[in-house]
C-alpha cells in the first residue's frame, strides 16, 4: 500500500513539473524582441542571427573568411545533454551553471553557407549588419571568455557545439535569448525588449532570410 501511495504521489509530481515546464515554454513564445540595426557603418559586415525555435544563436565573421557561432545556455542540458524533465526544470527555476558554445565554420560568410552547415534546426535565419570592428572586438571577447575555461571544455554532438562554463548562471530568466541581446548592443544593434524569455525576433531595417 505504501509503495503504490509513493508511486502515485511520485507520478503526482512529475506531472506538475510537466505542467509547470509546458506552461514556462508557452510563456516564451511571448511579445517579439524588436532589434533595429545601426544606422551608419563605414565598414559593414554580416553577422547572423538563428532562431531554434526556443532558443537563439549568433555567428560572426572569423578571420580569413570563415565563421564562428556562439550561444549560451544551461550547462547540464545544453552542453551535457541531459535533457531530462528534472534537469530541465531546474535550469529554468532555478540558478544553474551556464555554458559558453562555441563552433569554427568554414566560409564562405553568407546566410546560404551558414545554413547548410548548421545541424540543429532554423527557424528563422537573420542577417544582419553591423560594424567591423565591432564584431571582431565582440568575437575576441568571447573567445577569451571561451579560451578561459578549456581544461573544462566538452563537446556536443547534437548541438555541434564546444562547450565551456561560462560565469554567468542560467535562468528562465537569464537565458540564450537575453545573451544573444546583449551581444547585438555590443555590436550596436538597438534592442527593445531588455529580458526576453522567447526567442521572438523582429528586426527592422535589415535583410533576413526564413525557412
Amino acid at each position: 500500500m505504501m509503495r503504490i501511495q509513493a508511486a502515485c504521489l511520485h507520478l503526482q509530481c512529475r506531472f506538475a513539473i510537466c505542467l509547470i515546464f509546458v506552461l514556462s515554454i508557452g510563456l516564451m513564445s511571448g511579445c517579439a524582441t524588436r532589434v533595429a540595426p545601426p544606422r551608419q557603418l563605414s565598414e559593414p559586415v554580416s553577422v547572423f542571427l538563428l532562431d531554434h525555435g526556443h532558443h537563439s544563436s549568433l555567428v560572426l565573421p572569423g578571420e580569413n573568411g570563415g565563421l564562428v557561432r556562439y550561444s549560451y545556455g544551461d550547462w547540464r542540458y545544453y552542453a551535457l545533454g541531459q535533457t531530462d524533465l528534472f534537469t530541465g526544470f531546474k535550469a529554468l527555476f532555478r540558478k544553474t551553471p551556464g555554458a559558453l558554445g562555441r563552433r569554427e565554420l568554414p566560409g564562405p560568410q553568407t546566410a546560404a553557407n551558414v545554413r547548410s552547415l548548421i545541424r540543429i534546426g532554423i527557424e528563422q535565419l537573420f542577417e544582419l549588419h553591423a560594424e567591423a570592428s565591432d564584431a571582431s572586438r565582440l568575437r575576441d571577447d568571447l573567445d577569451n571568455l571561451f579560451n578561459a575555461g578549456l581544461a573544462s571544455r566538452v563537446y556536443n554532438a547534437k548541438m555541434d557545439l564546444d562547450f565551456v562554463p561560462h560565469p554567468e548562471p542560467y535562468t528562465l530568466w537569464h537565458n540564450s535569448n537575453l545573451m544573444v541581446t546583449r551581444w547585438l548592443g555590443v555590436l550596436g544593434f538597438d534592442v527593445q525588449e531588455e529580458r526576453p524569455i522567447g526567442s521572438n525576433w523582429s528586426v527592422v531595417g535589415d535583410r533576413s532570410t526564413h525557412r
